[in-house]
């Protein structure tokens, strides 16, 4: 298969590569690889994809953050505003070739991650504030789980990669304008140009 993944026959979404390292796979391999992947939303400035990962046990947000590319397995891009949804099971057959694709991370601006909740311990010392967000074409309101101290402001963005929103709203300002209510929200903070906190939750 070609390096770069098409729709239609001449608008290519995402420079893709190949990644490297990651062996093909075939039959119980493929079948048992398939119970360790993850489905996960990406946008970029101008492309939208759903896809899987293999986290490893990593929160999507430390695999995101330490690394300078994001490994997916069978990835299907498309225009902005795409509505199709994230199969529930990993597209597996026994003669699968297990192809993996490669994007850089830089271009991802927005990352919807599989369901997770955090433990009880986590939960009680982190406070939840509600902020905005501007990062690329998209607005962003959500909760951010602050640590003991720690306030909202754009020093956040110098912290961590991806700053995680959960309960967000995602506004799309470009063309076509479109909007998602999501659960939680990764958000790039390289592109992230304005962070204003809004009313206290808790």
């Amino acid at each position: 298969r070609a390096g770069c993944l098409k729709q239609g026959d001449n608008v290519t979404f995402w420079n893709w590569r190949r990644g490297s390292g990651q062996p093909a796979v075939q039959g119980n391999a493929a079948v048992s690889l398939a119970s360790d992947l993850a489905p996960i939303e990406l946008y970029t400035a101008d492309s939208r994809i759903v896809g899987w990962i293999s986290p490893q046990g990593q929160r999507v947000t430390d695999l995101l953050t330490s690394q300078d590319e994001i490994r997916l397995w069978h990835p299907k891009p498309g225009p902005l505003d795409g509505n199709a949804p994230v199969p529930e099971r990993a597209p597996v057959e026994p003669d699968d070739s297990g192809e993996w694709e490669t994007l850089p991370t830089a271009r991802v601006i927005l990352a919807m991650p599989p369901e997770w909740r955090a433990s009880r311990q986590l939960r009680l010392h982190r406070r939840l504030r509600r902020a905005a967000l501007a990062a690329g074409p998209f607005s962003v309101t959500g909760n951010i789980h602050l640590a003991p101290a720690m306030e909202i402001g754009y020093h956040l963005t110098r912290v961590d990669r991806f700053l995680p929103l959960t309960d967000a709203h995602l506004l799309h300002n470009g063309e076509p304008p479109f909007e998602h209510v999501v659960s939680v929200v990764l958000v790039n903070t390289a592109h992230v140009t304005q962070l204003v906190p809004l009313v206290s939750l808790a």
